[in-house]
């Protein structure tokens, strides 16, 4: 058994790089180290360092497979019952690293002609590629977490959030992945978040839904009815809050937001998570008909 974690070890730390079957089948090798769970936290850490300098590697088949042992390497970074945690990589910390590498990469990428990426010329220009290379792995890492952890739902979950809707603009232009990163947001909707997280979700909703960009604002109040759907009896609460917030997206100069906005309120009349009051249906809902 030594033998075999340190042959996986030199896996691991072999820089060479090679074609994609070779790397892919290297990081399916490293991926089966998931049988030790958390018998080898150290690998883990070694994993987790190796790992995140390679979330821009030009193979995509290599990436997914770097997303996913990522998102193995935290899914035993818990909290145990006496409050101690465990001896794994500092997921926070990984992801605080993330967002600063995600908001340089969403600024190259956005510094990028129009014309280059609408007729997807990106093989032209390296560091864009790279950009879009890192922020496709970084949805796929998010993804998996939430397949993997047994405690997705952490803070830095929380933080990661805004992002998530910023790139919602970069997708755009590319159904399959604009379709993978609302399936991405959907799991954290999807996930059972106490008070805490609950409410530093929802001052995530509150800031992304000033954001300059109209495809955040959408993605965002997109994401408000799925987490109430999944969260109904816990976000009660927060109910006069997101009402507000919806209401003012009926009124955004953006169409696309309205109608989402509109679809959005009439989900929460419908499950009975906000009261239809004579001010909604008469001086607001008709205004919005009207103006549209």
């Amino acid at each position: 058994m030594h033998r075999l974690i340190e042959f996986i070890c030199l896996l691991i730390n072999n820089d060479r790089t090679s074609n994609t079957f070779n790397e892919t089948a290297r990081w399916s090798l490293i991926q089966n180290l998931r049988y030790f769970q958390w018998r080898v936290p150290s690998i883990w850490c070694t994993i987790n360092e190796h790992g995140k300098q390679l979330l821009n590697h030009p193979f995509k088949a290599v990436r997914e497979r770097i997303a996913h042992v990522l998102a193995i390497s935290f899914s035993f970074d818990v909290t145990l019952f006496n409050g101690r945690s465990t001896r794994h990589p500092d997921f926070n910390q990984f992801i605080d690293t993330i967002c600063e590498q995600l908001r340089q990469v969403i600024e190259i990428y956005e510094k990028t002609p129009r014309i280059n990426i609408f007729d997807q010329n990106l093989e032209r220009h390296d560091e864009t590629r790279k950009a879009f290379n890192f922020i496709e792995t970084v949805v796929q890492f998010h993804t998996n977490l939430f397949l993997w952890c047994e405690q997705p739902v952490k803070n830095a979950i929380i933080r990661i959030f805004p992002y998530l809707c910023e790139i919602e603009s970069i997708a755009a232009n590319d159904e399959g992945f604009k379709n993978y990163l609302a399936i991405s947001r959907h799991h954290l909707g999807m996930a059972y978040l106490h008070a805490n997280f609950l409410e530093a979700l929802i001052q995530q909703l509150e800031q992304v839904c000033t954001s300059p960009k109209w495809n955040a604002r959408r993605a965002a109040i997109q994401f408000a009815q799925s987490m109430i759907f999944w969260n109904l009896f816990n976000a009660r609460p927060y109910a006069q809050r997101l009402h507000v917030l919806v209401l003012k997206c009926l009124f955004d100069e953006q169409l696309e937001i309205r109608l989402v906005a509109s679809m959005t309120l009439s989900g929460f009349y419908q499950c009975n998570y906000i009261q239809v009051t004579p001010e909604d249906l008469v001086g607001r809902l008709f205004f919005i008909f009207f103006l549209a």
